[in-house]
């Protein structure tokens, strides 16, 4: 069942192999039969010269059966060899002489072949022909007893010895075939693996055998990696780091190829024989990409990923970093806050592709500006951010800030534009007592106190600014709760016609009843509600109220036509539910449209306006009247008025403060209601506040006026007694005209 193949490994019996192990047999015993014949002494009865001629034929059948092709048959066709072989082992019992049972040893030799060359059970159906071939001499000398005698046990152990070697023989081939199949397949995984693996010398380190793709994956040639350590492969590994690799996993570290390159790789090693020597089996896997994917990632997470910069979540980190190692060095920290002034209006006049351009620049014009050891950060939209770490002079670092305030201020080529803009920072500079929050917090304080300060400027952090950034906060919390409490009220300051003082409207004024500040005026409030988002409820709740007030004095003066006037502030203008607000507020308090103005500020229309123009156009459709509020302020876009749907004009306190003294104001007042009356524009005066202003006003074509010189801001409940005391037939005071000439 077993045996030795050409190649010299060990196989399943083949015919051929059988053959010529029943040659060898023939071959081995023959010679020492004729060998035994003539050199040793002979039994009793003995033909020795037969034993030779016997001897010779089993010579001569051996190299027959030697030469014969059995490669052309099937294994079983060779146990045709068993009957002339018995036959032989016969005649030399015949001829053997007394002692010629002796030869029985020739069946033990007979069985074992049978046993190494065919399956078990062989033996068993082979058994009978021995035996016959065994007695029939005995018999025919008369042995008749020893015949008897020795084939009760001999022919038990022939089939014996044959179904052993049988046995043992199958469970050897299946051994082997098993441990040959293993090694195949080992081998098999080792060339065809996706991997690069290798084998190498544990002693030596030299490479043994690699396969193909690591050829590959390396780029040396197979000579090339015969000549090679594993040490020219990786460097920077230490031998006993890969065996203890081999006891606990997997171990990380860098090999370099051919052309110079390190890769990153994960080896799996394992021991193995080779040859008899000790060896180390290794599997490479290539883990530079995965790796360089998850440097990305951690970059993508860590840094801002339009400008390359640190993010919040980073600067913070690094700010925390440097807090902690000031409070062990004693190292002074410093944090700047920067943000854009005006970028919306690039955003949306430019588009945003242009607004990415110009963060681009800012971040290249940031890094130019500080030191390596500095971080640079974005934090969100326009706002960066730079933390100054090792800080000795303060006034030294304030400098270094107006420097990059002054770098950022140069033009930016943006969407082939020349773009200014300005930024207002805020420094902090850490305190004993100060955390990673509290330096931020002042920074962006310090920053928020520039940006009030006019923009474009710098400002250091003072604990006032804090103080006053914790009552703007508190203000912010209980103006939600005077939303929400009804603490609002709307007072009305009366418009006076110029020329016949006379009352012809109100405008609407928001004040606040404090539960312990008491009446607060707009400038303590409107700019937190501005900056929160509070201001669209607050321009909605005026609205409401002044459309009812005009209600309410129209049935009490259903003669007399009072106008209200409404500010709008820029966010409830650029909002989309504006003119339907609108609607629905004329429609519930049932007034006449045109009783109704809204004020607009130059800024508010000019900040997009495109979609300015649409809105006051359906607007005006309502029927409702269109005043600029505040104008000469804003982009003083004279020429641009007449484009504009609006009825009035409404001249700014700062002017009509300089009339008559200031020739600068009287004369951007003079061009003003020269441009009115050009367009057809009815034209108000605010904050007029002596009779000289009205008397100069009325000189130069102004209708109307209206600020402490005629009222102040009136509550709701005063306005009526107020126009029963001064009706219109009265007026307020005399006509300026009059009062000149006077």
């Amino acid at each position: 069942m077993n045996s030795t193949t050409d190649d010299g490994s060990v196989g399943e019996m083949t015919p051929r192999r059988a053959g010529r192990l029943a040659a060898i047999l023939y071959l081995v015993c023959g010679p020492m039969v004729a060998i035994g014949s003539v050199a040793l002494p002979n039994a009793g009865g003995t033909n020795g010269a037969w034993l030779f001629v016997l001897a010779m034929v089993a010579v001569a059948s051996g190299t027959a059966i030697w030469f014969t092709p059995w490669q052309r048959f099937e294994r079983r066709s060779t146990l045709w060899l068993l009957p002339p072989t018995f036959a032989i082992i016969a005649s030399f019992d015949a001829v053997g002489g007394r002692e010629s049972y002796a030869y029985g040893v020739f069946f033990f030799v007979s069985f074992a072949w049978i046993g190494l060359s065919h399956k078990p059970g062989t033996a068993l159906r082979f058994a009978p022909l021995a035996v016959a071939a065994y007695l029939v001499p005995l018999i025919l000398q008369g042995q008749h007893a020893a015949a008897l005698w020795t084939i009760t046990y001999v022919a038990p152990c022939w089939a014996l010895v044959g179904e052993t070697v049988a046995f043992v023989s199958e469970r050897l081939v299946r051994s082997q075939n098993l441990l040959r199949e293993r090694a195949a397949g080992l081998r098999a995984l080792f060339v065809n693996s996706p991997h690069p693996m290798f084998v190498y010398d544990a002693t030596s380190g030299r490479f043994l055998e690699v396969n193909e793709v690591a050829i590959s994956h390396y780029g040396y040639a197979r000579h090339e990696f015969e000549q090679m350590t594993f040490a020219d492969l990786a460097p920077d590994v230490v031998p006993s780091d890969l065996d203890d690799s081999a006891t606990v996993g997997v171990l990380s570290c860098t090999h370099v190829v051919k052309d110079g390159r390190r890769i990153d790789v994960e080896l799996s090693s394992h021991e193995v024989p080779y040859a008899g020597r000790r060896a180390m089996l290794v599997a490479v896997h290539d883990i530079t990409e995965r790796n360089m994917l998850e440097r990305e990632l951690r970059h993508q997470a860590f840094h801002d990923s339009l400008t390359g910069l640190a993010n919040r979540a980073l600067f913070a980190d690094r700010v925390a970093h440097a807090v902690r190692k000031r409070s062990v060095a004693g190292e002074r920290v410093a944090v700047v806050m920067l943000d854009l002034d005006g970028f919306k209006t690039i955003n949306d006049s430019l588009g945003h592709s242009a607004g990415d351009s110009l963060l681009l620049a800012v971040a290249r014009r940031l890094r130019e500006s500080i030191r390596a050891s500095d971080t640079a950060a974005r934090l969100g939209g326009d706002e960066f951010a730079i933390l100054i770490e090792d800080v000795v002079d303060c006034d030294m670092i304030e400098a270094r800030i107006q420097l990059l305030m002054t770098s950022l201020g140069a033009p930016f080529e943006v969407a082939d534009t020349s773009i200014v803009v300005t930024a207002s920072a805020g420094i902090a500079f850490g305190r004993p007592l100060d955390g990673p929050e509290e330096l931020l917090r002042n920074a962006d304080t310090a920053m928020y106190r520039a940006k009030g300060d006019g923009k474009g400027c710098v400002r250091v952090f003072e604990s006032t600014m804090h103080d006053a950034a914790t009552a703007r906060l508190e203000i912010e919390r209980e103006l939600r709760d005077a939303i929400a409490g009804n603490e609002l009220v709307v007072y009305f300051q009366p418009k006076i016609k110029l020329s016949t003082g006379t009352v012809t409207g109100f405008e609407a004024l928001v004040r606040w009843h404090h539960p312990t500040r008491g009446l607060l005026l707009p400038g303590e409030f409107i700019s937190v509600a501005e900056e929160t988002g509070l201001i669209t409820g607050i321009g909605r709740f005026v609205l409401g109220e002044a459309a009812t007030q005009a209600r309410d004095w129209q049935e009490a003066f259903p003669e007399t036509r009072l106008d209200i006037a409404v500010n709008l502030s820029a966010a409830q203008f650029g909002d989309r539910r504006l003119v339907d607000e609108v609607a629905v507020v004329l429609a519930g308090a049932g007034i006449d449209p045109t009783l109704l103005s809204l004020e607009i500020t130059e800024t508010a229309v000019m900040r997009n306006s495109d979609l300015a123009i649409q809105t006051l156009h359906r607007l005006r459709g309502l029927g409702v009247k269109l005043a600029i509020d505040d104008f000469g302020t804003g982009y003083s876009s004279l020429s641009y008025l007449r484009t504009l749907p609006v009825d009035t004009v409404k001249i700014d306190k700062s002017f009509v403060d300089g009339i008559p003294r200031d020739k600068h104001a009287y004369g951007v007042v003079e061009a003003i209601l020269a441009l009115a009356r050009t367009l057809d524009l009815e034209t108000v005066a605010e904050g007029v506040e002596r009779c000289e202003q009205a008397t100069a006003l009325h000189a130069l074509g102004c209708h109307l006026a209206q600020g402490f010189y005629y009222s102040t801001p009136l509550a709701p409940e005063a306005v009526v007694p107020y126009l029963t005391q001064h009706h219109l037939g009265r007026g307020v005071v005399a006509p300026v005209a009059l009062t000149a000439a006077g």
